[in-house]
């Protein structure tokens, strides 16, 4: 009896720890040319057992100070097989509240900022590519303007190389079309992973943040909740 518990126990600790050792993998697709837009985001866990998508086909700009609109939708294999959709709008206000909600955070967080940076040096950016292609009207105008575009997305990867871990160095591209009518078309592609054990790791060490901070535990319970009316 006790070898076949011992059994039992081994290969209960076998599958757990092939589970923590799982990684939770993200693919993000961004995409845009001219004034369409489409954002993509895959989250697959366990070894592809559970899945997560969501996608936003739309946004737009209503009016300046209103702010933008954004047309999404999502499903997942979480438990049972679901979809959602929806609309909503992303004024100023919204923007500000969602930054008091952030500063609420690391109020009720001993030490929220350190946490991010030692969660996102466990993440590994796998692949990652970002493309390109635009014209002006006058040539001088688009040689400009490429240049500062390297300058951009080279002090964004340099920035991110501080942050994650790179498997491999991200693929650039600019690419200025002369002689041709204006355009603008980007394309963001990117795959990330971490495992699920730095995962609930992070996870339990954030609780514990939580714990020391006195009346956190109240503030983020209030936060969620915000959020999820907020999302509705």
């Amino acid at each position: 009896m006790w070898i076949w518990l011992g059994s039992i126990l081994v290969l209960l600790l076998l599958v757990l720890t092939l589970i923590l050792l799982s990684k939770i993998t993200f693919h993000i697709k961004l995409k845009k040319e001219n004034k369409d837009e489409t954002i993509l985001i895959d989250v697959t866990l366990l070894f592809g057992l559970l899945t997560y998508h969501y996608r936003i086909p739309a946004l737009g700009l209503n009016k300046l100070q209103d702010g933008l609109w954004v047309e999404n939708n999502s499903s997942d294999n979480f438990f049972k097989t679901h979809t959602s959709a929806g609309e909503q709008e992303i004024d100023k206000e919204k923007v500000n509240r969602w930054a008091d909600q952030f500063r609420d955070m690391i109020r009720a967080t001993r030490g929220l900022k350190k946490w991010m940076n030692t969660t996102l040096r466990r993440v590994t950016l796998v692949s990652m590519e970002w493309s390109t292609n635009f014209a002006l009207k006058d040539a001088a105008h688009t040689a400009t303007l490429t240049g500062a575009l390297w300058a951009v997305k080279t002090t964004l990867i340099g920035w991110l190389s501080y942050r994650v871990s790179l498997q491999q160095r991200p693929k650039l591209f600019v690419v200025p079309v002369f002689g041709g009518s204006p355009l603008f078309s980007t394309e963001l592609n990117c795959t990330a992973e971490i495992r699920l054990g730095n995962a609930v790791y992070a996870g339990m060490v954030l609780v514990v943040r939580v714990l020391k901070v006195k009346g956190g535990v109240k503030k983020w319970r209030s936060l969620l909740s915000k959020g999820n009316q907020s999302g509705e």
